[in-house]
């Protein structure tokens, strides 16, 4: 006679709880609005214009390239612009800057192109990535601390 296997769940099995009772947010929420949670560095997201911002920094500084863009001082205002970066035709990484945008001057031509990035903190591997797109792209990454922030207004880079 051969037994056949239980049907009862182990002792020490874990009893699986219904999503909606879950006390912890789901994945990939730190910093989002009404998350209750700040983000990995003690960022905490807002959202402007519909568009989340991971800090109060970041949002900020759009709301300074706002007034620029509408003064006509700037063209162009991208954000988060992808950057990949290739080495010897393969794929190594994908930089996303905070900021894209073409600084005008006074007969309406652009001057420079300004890629810029609001820091907090400056991680090895931002430096790394840093470092790799402005190599690759031969840019330069404008980083604004983002305790600073204030300072920029009416400022371009």
């Amino acid at each position: 006679m051969t037994s056949s296997p239980s049907k009862k769940p182990a002792k020490n099995a874990a009893k699986k709880t219904p999503r909606s009772r879950r006390t912890s947010p789901k994945r990939g929420t730190a910093g989002t609005v009404g998350s209750g949670r700040k983000g990995k560095y003690n960022a905490a997201g807002l959202r402007i214009d519909g568009i989340f911002f991971h800090s109060k920094a970041e949002g900020e500084r759009y709301e300074q390239l706002k007034e620029l863009l509408a003064s006509g001082a700037i063209d162009g205002l991208r954000l988060q612009p992808p950057f990949d970066c290739t080495v010897n035709n393969r794929k190594v990484c994908v930089y996303k800057a905070d900021f894209q945008y073409d600084v005008i001057d006074d007969r309406g031509f652009v001057i420079r192109t300004i890629i810029e990035d609001v820091k907090g903190m400056i991680t090895d591997i931002y430096k790394i990535k840093k470092k790799l797109v402005e190599a690759v792209y031969d840019v330069k990454i404008l980083e604004i601390p983002s305790k600073k922030v204030g300072e920029w207004k009416g400022k371009t880079g």
